[in-house]
């Protein structure tokens, strides 16, 4: 053992202690949670108007706390994101992914007895989240209505830029929030600016939604009062783009984009073995640096040249750090290098493809699948919440058919069987006359409902979703 090396665990210690813990300490929960999560919110009703992923991703996550999610989809079609592809047994895989353990029930907002029954929905609720397109919802019901209607009731609106603001009118979606907000520019190289593989806007989003939520219903056991919430994509993401900004701003230019590097860190990303195999590697401190050079390089030269001194000596010397560890590491096979990893204590990992995941170790391990159950009844595997410390239940996250649960939903809301009947019956309509487009259509490529703020890139238009049974909307 070298003379430095409890200098250098101290290094390790004083930075992320993401993959560690305290010795000793209990770690069933994995995450600090101390257990399962699974009933925390029980008796706590949420009412979902929503499309595509923001909002969803949130109500989702409420329903795996045991809050109960009513999803209130348009006629028709419902959430535009049930349109998306096929790819779970002829269900889209955004849809499964984000709704299973809802009841749907589908209500026509634009007509007045659909819009008492939201009403009535939200009289007795604890939680509305909403991420319809600017200013749809309370064109239908006026937050401050709703505050007056129910004290209580915690109101949430996703948008893609807030409330107010020039660009507070503009529909958006994921792609274009993160073009406004630079994390595309700020990804992939200077030459080729990339989009994230997944929707980093709508998932930032959803999941900055959740949390304030369940910080309104905490606060709410103090004052007895709900509140508006509003959370703003482009706000998240700007939160999140802070080291590039404050970089700008007070260094006059922010780090290029880096590709599988790291903007700020060297060495840190992919290095390919003499199998032609990629391990990532991740130096975060002068420690792992002098035991990547002793231990996995066998270079302890390299610590002796001042172009390597420091971290910030190595980002400005970039090409010369990532071409003196690739020299070594080309020359080793990927068994050894791991294996040299291990020893040094500097951390890796495996550059994965999304097939290789799904056997993942790690995951197969602490119970990350579960079985959720379509609405013709199979069972397909699932990513389980990270909020579970196990496996869900079988049959106990059921995704929903289309207006599955609106007949349910009328019954528990008090209304008489009449009630429901006529509310039921679609009105006979008379058949639109030569050359008037037929209700529902648009004329211009746009289309006549208001559409959600975020989602995957998709046309704006929503196709039906996979045959389904449905019921009559209201």
């Amino acid at each position: 053992m070298h003379d430095d090396m409890n200098e250098d665990m101290n290094e390790d210690m004083s930075g992320d202690m993401s993959g560690g813990g305290v010795a000793g300490a209990d770690t069933s929960g994995r995450t600090g949670m101390g257990g399962d999560m699974a009933a925390d919110l029980r008796g706590v009703r949420v009412i979902a108007v929503e499309q595509a992923v923001a909002a969803p991703l949130c109500t989702r996550h409420l329903a795996d706390l045991g809050a109960e999610v009513i999803k209130i989809e348009r006629p028709g079609g419902g959430d535009f994101a049930r349109g998306y592809d096929e790819a779970v047994h002829g269900l889209a895989s955004h849809f499964v992914w984000l709704n299973r353990g809802k009841r749907s029930v589908v209500l026509d907002l634009k007509a007045e007895p659909g819009r008492e029954v939201l009403r009535r929905l939200l009289r007795d609720a604890d939680v509305l989240v909403s991420n319809l397109a600017p200013g749809a919802l309370e064109r239908i019901v006026p937050d401050e209505e709703l505050a007056r209607l129910n004290p209580r009731l915690v109101r949430c609106y996703l948008s893609g830029y807030g409330a107010t603001g020039p660009y507070a009118t503009r529909k958006a979606y994921d792609a274009l929030v993160q073009g406004e907000a630079g994390t595309i520019t700020a990804t992939g190289t200077p030459e080729t600016p990339a989009k994230p593989g997944v929707s980093l806007a709508d998932l930032a989003g959803g999941t900055y939604a959740l949390t304030a939520v369940t910080a309104a219903l905490y606060a709410r056991e103090r004052t007895g009062l709900g509140k508006r919430i509003d959370v703003a994509l482009f706000d998240v993401l700007l939160e999140w783009m802070s080291p590039l900004l404050l970089a700008e701003l007070h260094a006059g230019s922010a780090p290029p984009p880096a590709g599988l590097r790291h903007a700020s860190i060297a060495p840190y990303g992919p290095y390919t073995t003499a199998e032609g195999q990629d391990v990532l590697i991740a130096v975060q401190n002068e420690g792992q640096w002098r035991r990547l050079c002793r231990t996995v390089l066998d270079e302890p030269g390299l610590l002796d040249d001042p172009a390597f001194a420091s971290n910030t000596s190595r980002v400005r010397h970039r090409e010369r750090t990532e071409r003196a560890v690739q020299a070594r590491l080309s020359g080793l096979s990927t068994t050894e290098v791991t294996e040299r990893l291990e020893r040094a204590d500097v951390p890796y990992a495996r550059l994965n493809q999304i097939g290789e995941v799904l056997d993942h170790p790690q995951a197969a391990a602490t119970g990350r699948w579960s079985e959720a159950t379509l609405p013709d009844g199979r069972a397909v595997r699932v990513v389980t919440s990270p909020l579970h410390r196990a496996p869900e239940a079988p049959g106990g996250r059921r995704v929903p058919a289309l207006g599955e649960h609106t007949a349910d939903v009328l019954g528990e809301l008090g209304l008489s069987q009449a009630e429901m009947d006529a509310l039921l019956t679609p009105p006979a309509s008379a058949p639109p006359s030569s050359g008037t487009p037929a209700p529902g259509t648009a004329t211009s490529g746009t289309p006549t409902s208001d559409a959600p703020i975020s989602g995957p890139s998709a046309p704006g238009t929503s196709a039906p979703g996979p045959s389904t049974p449905t019921a009559p909307a209201l």
